[in-house]
């Protein structure tokens, strides 16, 4: 059998279609088997997610030649995982599918959000090799002078990708899933770099942690 999607999302008509076929269970020696574009769309979807794993471990390994700790490193990444929260949420507000494009906009996310990480702890690590602060101190002053710096890579992103999300100009409405996906989670990442990130690694390493200080 073969039909066309028309009016609705590919998702939600294969949703329908399982749901009929669960119901009406086929004859014994009969395999049913989905083809087409939804095997297209598992077949790349499965592709991104070796692409997304790579990726972190790639930044992780990054992370960890620039800090020379795994903590740091697990600790930013972890804004990742929870900003896609904000991502998936500003898709199912616009009513978006989460296809290949949207999926490549929580790949592209991976890099952004690791990027506010990077500028608020390696600003950190520099007042406390330089200046001998503890943690808690260092990273409050971190927070407060690189504000603007995360602040305006931010908004640069999300005025930049504004055009896309909203659908303006010929073929944008292929990449408004990924506009979409990159903007809600950026939004959702901020408060996350800025507030759950110090508070963790306070938390782990204790508010007097200090290194060695640089000569």
């Amino acid at each position: 059998m073969t039909s066309d999607v028309s009016g609705r999302s590919l998702g939600n008509v294969i949703k329908d279609v399982k749901s009929v076929l669960s119901a009406h269970a086929p004859p014994p020696g009969i395999r049913l088997e989905l083809g087409g574009q939804y095997a297209s769309q598992q077949d790349a979807f499965r592709g991104l997610l070796l692409v997304l794993a790579l990726a972190a471990a790639s930044v992780v390994a990054v992370m960890v030649l620039q800090f020379q700790s795994f903590v740091e490193a697990l600790i930013v990444l972890l804004a990742a995982p929870l900003s896609f929260i904000g991502a998936i949420g500003l898709l199912l507000i616009t009513g978006t599918p989460l296809n290949v494009s949207s999926f490549m906009g929580l790949i592209l996310l991976v890099g952004l959000i690791v990027k506010n990480g990077i500028i608020l702890l390696d600003f950190t690590r520099h007042r406390m090799q330089t200046d001998d602060l503890p943690l808690e101190r260092a990273i409050i002053e971190a927070a407060r002078v690189r504000l603007r710096p995360i602040l305006m890579t931010t908004l640069c992103t999300l005025f930049g990708l504004l055009p896309l999300a909203l659908g303006l100009g010929a073929g944008s409405e292929l990449q408004k899933p990924l506009a979409l996906a990159v903007i809600g989670g950026l939004t959702l990442s901020t408060p996350i770099t800025l507030f759950v990130v110090p508070t963790l690694l306070v938390a782990i390493r204790g508010r007097g942690y200090r290194l060695v200080r640089a000569h």
